[in-house]
Order: C-alpha cells, then sequence, then structure tokens
C-alpha cells in the first residue's frame, strides 16, 4: 500500500511535486479527503425558503442543497437511482420535487422516491419507492450562515472542525447585526492547475504577490513595493489554526475611489463590531482577509468586495472555480454596486489578479510534472520557527511573508492521506 504521506517531510519542510501531478495521489484524495472532511456548500440566504434549492459539488459528488418543508437543509447527491442520470441541471431555483429528464424518476425535497412512470405496468406494482431515495449525505451543519455537509457520519461536529478558524471568521462574518447575504448568480471558470496550489495560496502565500501580481501595483490597487502595510503583529499576520486552516490578515488602505465610498459605512460597521466582537477582532474591521476552511474553500474580503470561492478538484491538473459575491444585509446601494464592481475587476473569471493566478498555477503543474523534475522536492521554509503565539488571537502568527500556514495546510493533507488504516486522525 502507497504511504502517501511520505510525500511530504515535516523536518526538511518540502513537499513532493508529486502531491499536485499525480494522478493516483488525486484519486486518494477523493476518498480520503473529500469523503470525509467538512465541505461548504452553500450560504443560507441562498435558500431562506422551503424547497429553495442550489447545486453545488462535494469533490467529484455532484449535489443538490435543499430546504425541505420542515425547514431542515439538506444535502442530496445530484444523481438517479435508476440510471444515475442528474436530476438537476440549473444553478438554483424553488421546487417541491425533482423529476429526472431520462426515465422521469421523481424525488421530492426530502430526497424520497415520489413518482415512477408505469410504476404498475412495468415494475408491477412490486418497486419499493422507500428503498430507491437519493443519496444524501448525513451530516449538515451551518456556522454563521455558512453551510457545511460531511459524508462521514462519525466526523467530528463543524465546530470542532473549524476550530480555531471560528474567532477569524467571526471577525468579518460577525461583525454587524444584520448578516451577510449572497449576491444573485455564480461565477464558475475552469483552470489548468491543481486545486491544492489555490487553497494553500488563499490559505497563506501573501508572498507572491509582488511579482505575480506587479502590474496591479502600477495601477495603484495596493501601495508598490509592499503587500502588506504598517502593523505586524497586530493587523498585518498570517495565521495557522488547528486543522489546516489558515488566514492572512493585511492593513492595506482601499484606494481612493473605493475608500470614498465605503469609508462611512465601514465606520457604521465598527461601531455594531465593538459591541459583538473582543476588542482584536474589531480592529481588523476595515482590513484584507484572506483565508482556507481546509479543504478547498476560501475567503477573500479585498478593496470593497467579498467572496466565498471553492476550487473543485477536476483531475490533477485541472479545477473548476466557483465564486459567489457577498454582501452584508444593511448595505447601501452604493457599497453593494462598488462590491460587484470590484469582484469583476479583481478576482472573478475576467478578474485581473485572478488572470495572474490562474496562469501560474497552471504553468506550476505543467512544469513540475516530468519524471526528472519528480525527484526534487518543493521548498516551504520561509518562516519556520519564527511564528509566535498572542494572548488575544488563537493560532500562531507571523508577519508577513511567511510560509508557516501554507505548510500547515499540507500538514494536514499528510495527516489525512497518510493514515494508511483507514482510521481517523
Amino acid at each position: 500500500m502507497t504511504t502517501w504521506g511520505a510525500l511530504v517531510d515535516r523536518q526538511r519542510r518540502t513537499v513532493s511535486p508529486r502531491v499536485f501531478t499525480d494522478p493516483e495521489v488525486y484519486r486518494a484524495e477523493q476518498e480520503r479527503i473529500f469523503a470525509r472532511c467538512w465541505l461548504y456548500v452553500a450560504h443560507e440566504s441562498q435558500i431562506p425558503q422551503p424547497g429553495d434549492f442550489v447545486t453545488n459539488y462535494m469533490g467529484e459528488e455532484p449535489v443538490i442543497v435543499c430546504r425541505d418543508n420542515a425547514g431542515q437543509v439538506r444535502v442530496f447527491v445530484n444523481s438517479c437511482r435508476h440510471r444515475g442520470m442528474r436530476i438537476c441541471r440549473t444553478d438554483a431555483g424553488n421546487t417541491r420535487a425533482f423529476q429526472c429528464p431520462y426515465h422521469g424518476w421523481t424525488y421530492d425535497v426530502r430526497g424520497r422516491l415520489i413518482g415512477v412512470p408505469q410504476a404498475q405496468e412495468a415494475y408491477h406494482g412490486e418497486l419499493k419507492r422507500e428503498d430507491w431515495g437519493l443519496p444524501e449525505a448525513p451530516r449538515v451543519e451551518a456556522y454563521r450562515g455558512l453551510v457545511f455537509a460531511s459524508f462521514d457520519t462519525a466526523a467530528e461536529s463543524l465546530d470542532a472542525y473549524l476550530g480555531e478558524m471560528k474567532w477569524y471568521l467571526d471577525a468579518l462574518f460577525n461583525r454587524s447585526a444584520g448578516g451577510w447575504v449572497v449576491l444573485p448568480g455564480v461565477h464558475k471558470w475552469s483552470l489548468k492547475g491543481n486545486w491544492k496550489l489555490a487553497a494553500e495560496q488563499f490559505g497563506g502565500d501573501n508572498y507572491h504577490v509582488m511579482a505575480g501580481h506587479e502590474s496591479m501595483a502600477r495601477l495603484g490597487l495596493f501601495p508598490a513595493g509592499k503587500t502588506s502595510g504598517d502593523e505586524p503583529w497586530t493587523r498585518d499576520f498570517e495565521a495557522v489554526t488547528d486543522r489546516g486552516h489558515g488566514w492572512i490578515n493585511l492593513a492595506i488602505p482601499d484606494p481612493p475611489q473605493v475608500a470614498e465610498v465605503l469609508g462611512p459605512y465601514l465606520a457604521q460597521v465598527r461601531a455594531q463590531a465593538q459591541q459583538r466582537l473582543q476588542p482584536a477582532q474589531a480592529s481588523l474591521i476595515g482590513c484584507t482577509h484572506v483565508g482556507t476552511i481546509f479543504p478547498h474553500c476560501s475567503v477573500i474580503s479585498f478593496n470593497g468586495m467579498t467572496s466565498i470561492r471553492l476550487w473543485h478538484p477536476r483531475g490533477p491538473k485541472r479545477m473548476e472555480v466557483w465564486s459567489w459575491g457577498l454582501v452584508e444585509r444593511d448595505a447601501p446601494a452604493a457599497v453593494v454596486a462598488m462590491a460587484r464592481k470590484m469582484q469583476i475587476l479583481t478576482f472573478s473569471p475576467s478578474g485581473i489578479f485572478e488572470q495572474d493566478d490562474g496562469e501560474m498555477w497552471g504553468q506550476c503543474v505543467e512544469a513540475m510534472g516530468g519524471v526528472f523534475r519528480r525527484q526534487f522536492p518543493l521548498n516551504y521554509q520561509m518562516g519556520a520557527g519564527y511564528g509566535r503565539r498572542d494572548p488575544e488571537k488563537p493560532g500562531l502568527i507571523h508577519p508577513p511573508s511567511t510560509e508557516i500556514s501554507v505548510f500547515a495546510f499540507h500538514e494536514r493533507w499528510q495527516t489525512l492521506m497518510g493514515n494508511d488504516t483507514g482510521a481517523r486522525p
């Protein structure tokens, strides 16, 4: 049996290129990571009413996230029990039932098989419909409006899984009384590159910004010559939290055109945050936030926009990116308009930051996929041993640039992938 965990060397802090290019590694991830971890599937604001649904993926499994008639959120595999056809082919909507377009089997919003064409004539009334409902994720829980699901019946609670990361998520998603809502629609695009390159970058790689996004500094979207603010350890830091989640916090001033619109609203948010959050959390209002919830859900709040995105695995050298924009429920129209504009310009299929990143990820897997190159590991040593604990913040922190949270992502990957006994770590 292959010990995939050996591909990550904790002592030398290196990662084998095979982690990003090997088809066997990719196949093992579907079972050992995506079938066992908590995976983001929707935001509660997308499915407020009974019958509301959105479609998504959990690893390679297409799923329907639906609120049933009793108000419970359920997650079904989007595949008919008859011939496996995708029963729902739209992104979102409201329904009383899902009908398979192939042979017409019909399921209600609790996943029960309620309609079978020719049930009497063809099946002679002998088909036990109660045995043929949609496969359902056994665990579905939410935190601050973020809905997660797991296929693992014995998975720890979502609260325990998020662990220290909750503190950082709260600094963004619990800062105002009205909470957050998802803007209509979802951006979807396909990229060359391995999903882990994107997830690790959003969880702790600020090092790439000046080289990879140099043109953005020239446009004034962040200060030239630096990739963080002037408050190391307090508002400019990266955090390693338990279970492989990572967070970047940067006190970078917004460009004047953004600050003019966003400034008055942020003043209101700060006033609310001081009542809702710990002082150290409230001090982060107005900062850039970037983070990854292991394995493949990332959050970015930057230049007046906030989005949640998933790095869907589509093979060792390809991923599909899904991104949703969010705004606070009570945000004024001008702030909402700014959020839409900045998301389109920065982190979207047409966004210039996104274009830069996607180019890098694709070239990485192409350049390190050869037999000879795979013999030489990748270096993740930056900042190792220099992080420290802060009594006001959870986790291990270090000012940017550092790779301590990037490597922590791979340490968690190693724990899950290297456990050949099948027992839960």
